[in-house]
């Protein structure tokens, strides 16, 4: 059975584009593995960040599409390896995740992980653009 790992951050929003990553993965018979990086150790960690709860959020909204879905929270100081490590822990067959609208210089001071996944992947990338109607 395929598994989809669909990489999130906290600045994505349960819409249509959720909606149709479910369809696709119901049409594919795969499950999808929704995964939130948290930059650190979890130490000190506060429940309700932003970024959990998009990924409750997101959890939800495709359970209600295929019941093959799970949610994993992760912390790790090198968000780009904690996401490589979890789809080889996970055997995943691709990984999804969203490009970002950063500027130059927020990519600069901040790093570009989507481009990094892109780089370092042994597995299918599929990238979608910041600014998509949804369909695949």
């Amino acid at each position: 059975m395929s598994k989809i790992l669909l990489a999130i951050s906290d600045q994505w929003v349960v819409d249509e584009r959720i909606a149709a990553i479910g369809r696709w993965a119901l049409k594919l018979e795969a499950s999808i593995l929704v995964v939130h990086v948290e930059s650190g150790s979890g130490e000190g960690h506060q429940q309700g960040t932003s970024g959990e709860k998009t990924l409750r959020e997101i959890t939800q909204k495709l359970k209600e599409i295929t019941p093959q879905v799970e949610s994993l929270l992760l912390f790790a100081n090198d968000v780009v390896g904690g996401l490589l490590k979890t789809a080889e822990d996970h055997q995943v067959t691709i990984i999804m995740l969203g490009l970002s609208r950063q500027g130059v210089l927020e990519r600069l001071i901040e790093g570009n992980v989507q481009r990094a996944i892109l780089n370092a992947s042994r597995w299918p990338v599929l990238a979608l653009p910041p600014v998509w109607d949804g369909n695949l």
